[in-house]
């Protein structure tokens, strides 16, 4: 069972080990973000892993003050939300990424802070990467015949 456990164990720690989260793409409507100003991001995921990742979805959440709202137009400022599924993500360095998503800044005035936290809201993966594509030519396991040979 130590096998299994350990596979268990793996697999609950994946998205620590192998899944990297990235705001990036942020834009804000002049040079500083004003109070109540709104602006864009867009998350990118990396799958670092060996597992190919489908079923994804990121919980989009507001800090500090700040709301965030979907890509829709009519998308409302909240505390959070839960972006649809993204693409399949495959693995050893595979990526992905949300469409532009918003966030409105405090209503006051504050030091840099955190404003935008993602994190893996749902996760599925497969083991179609380490189980299928790998096949070379083996000496072994092998078929072989033997047979004693006598004189015609």
């Amino acid at each position: 069972m130590a096998y299994f456990d350990d596979m268990a164990k793996a697999l609950q720690d994946y998205p620590i080990t192998d899944v990297v989260l990235e705001i990036f793409e942020v834009s804000i409507p002049g040079a500083v973000l004003n109070q109540r100003e709104q602006g864009t991001f867009r998350v990118r995921v990396t799958n670092n892993g060996p597992l190919n990742l489908t079923g994804v979805t990121l919980r989009i959440k507001g800090q500090n003050g700040a709301t965030v709202a979907g890509n829709s137009p009519a998308a409302p400022f909240e505390a959070e939300f839960v972006t649809p599924e993204l693409l399949p993500i495959n693995a050893h360095g595979g990526s992905t990424f949300t469409n532009t998503q918003k966030f409105k800044a405090p209503g006051s005035p504050q030091d840099a802070k955190t404003l935008i936290k993602a994190t893996l809201e749902a996760w599925d993966a497969n083991f179609d990467r380490i189980l299928n594509g790998h096949s070379r030519p083996l000496d072994i396991p092998k078929g072989t015949y033997a047979a004693e040979v006598a004189p015609a």
